[in-house]
């Protein structure tokens, strides 16, 4: 994903240019991302040490420690920065940034002294069609040693902008989707295949299970090793590519999201030969300090469809109960087995 900024943008006026005068190092990077300045601003809002974290990559957050991931979903606590807010940094103990001009959703202008450098950075934001263009601009002044900071300092910031846009992308798209979807149905009869439980952890901690693709294979009861995972996944049609049964004797198969709404609704169309497939619904709910999870399957196309009947029902019922067992038990983190 590229963050080279055209000629124009690195010529361009930001806000915050005046904040630091004569700025002996300059830093510009942008990339673009599918969502529009209102959907993209308040990530910028919450971002920070010890508040919506940095975005990095999910494959890189997955191997540093839970307290130093980035949020994947917007916390309406952490929206409500304003001018002159203080927030901690991660350029040491004492590192802060201060909000110094906000103009929501178009530009997020920060900043802060160390030692005796001082800084601004600037984060613009422009419409670029349905998507946004993001710049990112970092002056420095009473620069020392300008030729290291530049050197050094460009890359290390062009390596973190990287890690940002990606991280971003991922989060901006797995909150996208149609939420406007069709539910499952029950059938003529009435009938549904629909299991629920209560898990002991909060709806962010359930969605994070599900929007990894990579873990499908350990709680989907059928579904033995993953081979592929599309990197917008769980976005409204990502894909992800798994297989059934145990080797030597497996097919190869996918689920394709259909409905993606962050921490409370995720719809897959799966695929499992022979069967056929079957929508597949997951609703979750906030209940009693953790989480309702309803899960409804219901066959859309081939032998399932045709043999589908109440004993079928139950079959599908068990199955996922078992699911849904060990969906608790990934979101809860047990340390000791259970139900």
């Amino acid at each position: 994903m590229s963050i080279r900024p055209t000629a124009a943008e690195r010529a361009a006026v930001l806000p915050g240019d005046d904040v630091v005068p004569g700025a002996e190092v300059v830093m510009d990077t942008a990339f673009s991302l599918p969502a529009p300045p209102a959907d993209v601003w308040p990530w910028f809002v919450q971002l920070g040490k010890r508040r919506g974290g940095y975005y990095l990559p999910r494959w890189f957050e997955a191997v540093t420690p839970p307290s130093r991931r980035g949020r994947r979903h917007l916390d309406p606590a952490l929206l409500d920065l304003r001018v002159g807010d203080t927030i901690p940094d991660w350029g040491g103990r004492e590192a802060t940034f201060t909000a110094h001009e906000m103009s929501p959703p178009h530009a997020l202008v920060h900043i802060s002294t160390r030692d005796h450098v001082r800084l601004s950075w600037a984060i613009a934001l422009r419409p670029e069609g349905t998507g946004t263009r993001v710049q990112l601009r970092l002056r420095l002044g009473g620069v020392r040693h300008r030729t290291l900071a530049r050197v050094l300092g460009g890359a290390a910031d062009r390596l973190t902008v990287a890690g940002l846009a990606v991280g971003l992308r991922e989060r901006l798209t797995s909150a996208s989707g149609a939420a406007g979807a069709e539910r499952v149905r029950p059938r003529e009869d009435g009938r549904m295949a629909t299991v629920s439980r209560h898990v002991a952890a909060p709806p962010t901690a359930v969605w994070d299970v599900l929007a990894d693709g990579w873990s499908y294979s350990n709680w989907v009861v059928g579904a033995s090793h993953m081979r592929a995972v599309e990197e917008a996944w769980p976005a409204a049609g990502a894909k992800l590519h798994h297989s059934q049964g145990t080797w030597p004797v497996t097919l190869d198969d996918e689920a394709v999201v259909e409905v993606s709404k962050p921490a409370s609704r995720l719809v897959l169309l799966a695929k499992g030969r022979p069967f056929g497939a079957a929508r597949v619904e997951l609703d979750l709910r906030s209940e009693d300090g953790g989480t309702r999870v309803t899960m409804t399957e219901a066959p859309v196309s081939g032998p399932g469809k045709i043999l589908d009947n109440p004993l079928a029902d139950a079959v599908l019922a068990r199955r996922n109960t078992e699911a849904l067992s060990r969906l608790a038990a990934m979101a809860e983190r047990r340390t000791t087995p259970g139900d």
